[in-house]
This record gives C-alpha cells, sequence and structure tokens, in this order.
C-alpha cells in the first residue's frame, strides 16, 4: 500500500481510536486528528522494522473494520 493510500485509510479512524493506536505505539496521544495521522505515518516512513500491520495491530480490530468499512476498502 502507499503512504498516500495508507494515509488516507488512517484519516478513517475516529480521533480516539487514531489516540488508543497511538498509546499503544508508545507516541504522544494529543492533537489534532491530522497530527496524529502524521504521527503514525512518520513512524512507518522512519522506520524499516514498522510495517502497516504493526500500525494496524495497535488498533483494536472493531476499530480496523470500522475504518475498512468507511473507506470502502472491502468493497
Amino acid at each position: 500500500m502507499a503512504v498516500e493510500n495508507f494515509e488516507q485509510f488512517l484519516s478513517e479512524f475516529r480521533g480516539d481510536d487514531l489516540s488508543y493506536a497511538l498509546k499503544q505505539l508508545d507516541l504522544p496521544v494529543s492533537g489534532s486528528k491530522s497530527d496524529k495521522v502524521n504521527r503514525i505515518i512518520g513512524l512507518y516512513q522512519a522506520s524499516d522494522e514498522v510495517s502497516i500491520k504493526r500500525v494496524l495491530s495497535a488498533f483494536r480490530s472493531d476499530d480496523v473494520k470500522l475504518a475498512a468499512d468507511k473507506s470502502g476498502i472491502l468493497n
């Protein structure tokens, strides 16, 4: 998945969902929704050891399903 598409997908999550994932990733949870998305994208881009799977694992599974439904990624 290209970074732009991943960023777009992350923007489908609610702010609280992003905060939860940031906490799981040991990143600061404050800021706007776009700040939170950018923080996660920054982590993903900065490390070869951080995969999309690792990032998505930081979210609750129901939240990933909801974001996937909202984005139409499963259609």
